[in-house]
């Protein structure tokens, strides 16, 4: 379970140092692509862990990401667990773990994320950025990056939570 903890805490630090050391914005110009490595995590986490772990990590890691990144305080709180949840009750019993299956679930959790934040800031008049702007300038770059993303770190995370699922079998 240390190992979990630690690969969930270097998602959550990977999502700012991805954004700090990487220039996609400079060389992409208006362009911006916002990394997604921990929702990649708490996803895989979901289809490997059956309890409700992943709905608590969701949960503390939302308040962490409010508090660390977020303008909003609730957004990610609130989507997180949501999220998870869907995952847990719908998605997690009937798809098969592989490369193309988890990279196309989490292209569609991305743009259920990006839309439900674009759409709270929106509504809160935060931001005056259009849909077509949003979806040009932010949502398709960012599903291209994050595809990029789990590409390289998916066998990472499958032999992490392998090993966590057979901890858990042996148990």
């Amino acid at each position: 379970m240390v190992r979990v903890i630690v690969l969930f805490i270097t998602c959550f630090v990977m999502d700012n140092l991805l954004v700090s050391f990487l220039p996609i914005q400079p060389m992409f110009g208006s362009y911006s692509a916002i990394p997604n490595v921990f929702l990649m995590c708490l996803c895989f986490f979901t289809f490997y862990d059956r309890g409700n772990k992943a709905l608590v990590f969701a949960i503390i890691f939302g308040i962490l990401y409010d508090i660390c990144y977020a303008d909003l305080f609730g957004i990610y709180t609130c989507l997180f667990p949501i999220i998870t949840f869907l995952l847990q009750r719908f998605v997690s019993n009937s798809m098969p773990v592989n490369i193309l299956s988890m990279l196309a679930l989490f292209s569609i959790v991305i743009v259920i994320e990006e839309w439900a934040v674009y759409f709270l800031v929106n509504t809160m008049m935060v931001t005056n950025v259009s849909g077509y702007a949003f979806v040009k300038l932010i949502l398709f770059p960012t599903l291209l990056f994050n595809s990029l993303v789990v590409l390289v770190l998916y066998p990472i995370l499958k032999s992490q939570f392998g090993r966590y699922q057979k901890q858990l079998e042996h148990m």
